[in-house]
């Protein structure tokens, strides 16, 4: 996962662990991950997937959340956050990006086993090409539910507006996802889910696109503020032009610092 609904996950991660707080904290987070993507120039796997390529890429991100409770139960807290993320590939040079964002929303435990969060957010992207370099604001809704003390359920319902410089390159459209969280001890953390995303480009002709992807991610503490994480996705995209349909598996190992 790339771009502004990446860094948003910081705030959450932020909540997870310092929602008893009774003032306002501020954390702040770094990471870079290593990824390998098996069909990053997104070629169709019919008739051949003789002209699918691979290539790996690093992502670094950092961020800052701010959050505070806005009530004498603590159940209720204002969450903010403003990061950046930059993504450089080792040959298609062409997809790199850099993105600085900044998000404010709120938090609410509504019973031991309940919560939400509704977020907002903004964004500015720059990449190798100029027509493709945009702005955008996006939003989130995130309900959990705790099934037993070490097991959770969460749904995401997200929505981004993406405005490039050159409109074919526009896009809207939802984010739809559902994960399953294990937390076998205080310091490992898996995380199994299925996210299904849909965009509509604002081309003279026509174009939307559908992506499914499905995901296995485990989290190890490593150290008092450090993470180290490793994961897996398959991704299953397609389109409503005829025979573009392709599929990509994704890998992953990431080191992470929290404080």
């Amino acid at each position: 996962m790339h771009g502004p609904f990446h860094l948003k996950l910081a705030a959450a991660t932020a909540l997870a662990v310092l929602a008893a707080s009774s003032h306002a904290e501020v954390t702040l987070n770094a990471g870079a991950r290593l990824s390998h993507d098996s069909n990053v120039n997104g070629s169709p796997d019919l008739p051949t997937k003789a002209n699918q390529r691979s290539d790996s890429f690093l992502a670094l991100s950092a961020s800052a959340v701010y959050f505070t409770p806005l009530n004498r139960e603590q159940t209720d807290y204002f969450v903010g956050q403003v990061g950046a993320l930059v993504s450089r590939y080792n040959n298609f040079s062409n997809l790199d990006s850099s993105t600085l964002m900044g998000s404010a929303g709120f938090y609410r435990q509504f019973s031991p086993k309940w919560s939400g969060q509704l977020t907002g957010r903004a964004f500015v992207r720059e990449t190798r090409q100029h027509d493709r370099d945009s702005s955008g604001y996006g939003a989130t809704a995130e309900i959990k539910r705790q099934l037993t003390q070490t097991v959770w359920l969460k749904g995401v319902a997200d929505y981004e507006d993406n405005r490039a410089n050159l409109s074919t390159f526009s896009s809207t459209g939802p984010t739809y996802a559902v994960s399953l969280g294990y937390l076998p001890n205080k310091d490992r953390f898996i995380n199994l889910g299925f996210s299904h995303a849909s965009r509509d480009f604002k081309s003279t002709t026509p174009f939307n696109t559908k992506s499914k992807t499905w995901f296995l991610e485990g989290t190890e503490k490593v150290s008092k503020n450090w993470y180290l994480s490793l994961g897996y996705a398959f991704q299953d995209n397609d389109s409503n032009f005829a025979g573009t349909a392709y599929t990509s598996h994704i890998v992953s190992a990431g080191l992470s610092f929290s404080y």
